[in-house]
């Protein structure tokens, strides 16, 4: 069944709209959650004599991850749906198995569209996905990444990961009667403050400001990219692939 008025490829484009409303709802609830007082920190010294920030954070609220594994499903069933609209405009009749395929390499990306039902769209729409969309590892990575992403989270949640990117306003002091004032420090993957070097016992005395940084999960094909301009990139990917091929068929006339 059709939309009313329904225009070149309305349900991809519907399913677009949908999971940017996800991506801004996502990011309107993580900025809700970072101005709380979810964490406490704590700087300790290594055995190799380096300070080490450690965050004890509360768990993010339950409805992130869920908003994060609608916008992904949602720009994934953008290109699926998109696909049926092809094979309907080629005169075939979709099916269940009707999909975007999305491969790990060129080969079984050219293999599935050789001998799935997409190939009926004609020569031109089909060198398009291969050779231009490139939807496979390597070719398209985000392409592919959103593929995965959408399986993984069929499976479980998708959780992201709340990282310190730099504390503002720290003040401390050593027990070599250094003194360290409104410092801005960097806090590297493995969490260690960047510009504090003392071989001393460190004495933080105002611990400042932290900003955070949200990224995808651990384990994810997009793991430690920053969340909400990636989704905001991925938008645009499909939306760009949408375009395309619907400017591939308008040009058929």
């Amino acid at each position: 069944m059709k939309l009313k008025n329904d225009p070149t490829f309305l349900g991809p484009k519907l399913k677009i709209e949908r999971a940017n409303h996800h991506i801004n709802d996502l990011n309107s609830s993580l900025i809700a959650f970072l101005k709380t007082d979810f964490y406490k920190l704590h700087i300790n010294m290594d055995l190799a004599g380096q300070n080490v920030l450690t965050l004890d954070a509360k768990a993010l609220p339950n409805d992130i991850p869920l908003i994060l594994g609608d916008a992904i499903h949602n720009l994934r069933s953008a290109l699926d749906i998109m696909a049926c609209d092809i094979v309907s405009h080629a005169g075939g009749v979709p099916s269940k198995y009707t999909y975007f395929p999305v491969r790990d390499t060129r080969q079984e990306l050219v293999a599935t569209i050789n001998g799935g039902e997409i190939k009926i769209v004609g020569q031109d729409i089909c060198d398009l996905i291969v050779n231009v969309v490139k939807p496979y590892k390597g070719g398209n990575d985000p392409l592919w990444s959103l593929h995965q992403l959408d399986i993984m989270d069929k499976h479980r949640l998708l959780i992201p990961t709340v990282s310190i990117t730099q504390i503002a306003g720290v003040c401390a002091h050593d027990d070599n009667y250094n003194t360290f004032t409104n410092m801005t420090l960097g806090v590297d993957a493995g969490g260690r403050l960047q510009a504090i070097s003392t071989s001393a016992c460190m004495h933080i005395t105002n611990y400042g400001y932290p900003s955070f940084g949200v990224f995808f999960p651990k384990g994810s094909a997009l793991e430690g990219q920053s969340l909400i301009p990636t989704l905001h990139q991925l938008s645009q990917i499909v939306s760009g692939v949408i375009q395309a091929i619907e400017k591939e068929l308008l040009a058929r006339g």
